[in-house]
């Protein structure tokens, strides 16, 4: 993917997110787009994607090459 847009919701929850959580999600969004790599689940009509205790709401255009990050919300287990 060649870019990732952070949804007003994902970006609101994502500053208050302490400065650990805020990394292992940035990384976890980056490195999927860049190597497709992550545990990433279908959930539709979006994708989700772990990124430590958190789950991502993502959705993916391949045709456009992006990956818009929707909501951030702490993972059930």
């Amino acid at each position: 993917m060649n870019r990732i847009v952070w949804g007003p919701a994902a970006l609101s929850v994502w500053y208050e997110l302490r400065p650990h959580s805020a990394m292992i999600v940035d990384r976890a969004v980056i490195r999927l787009a860049q190597t497709g790599e992550g545990h990433l689940e279908w959930d539709p009509p979006h994708h989700r994607l772990r990124a430590g205790v958190h789950d991502v709401m993502l959705a993916i255009d391949l045709d456009a090459e992006t990956v818009t990050v929707l909501r951030i919300y702490r993972a059930r287990r």
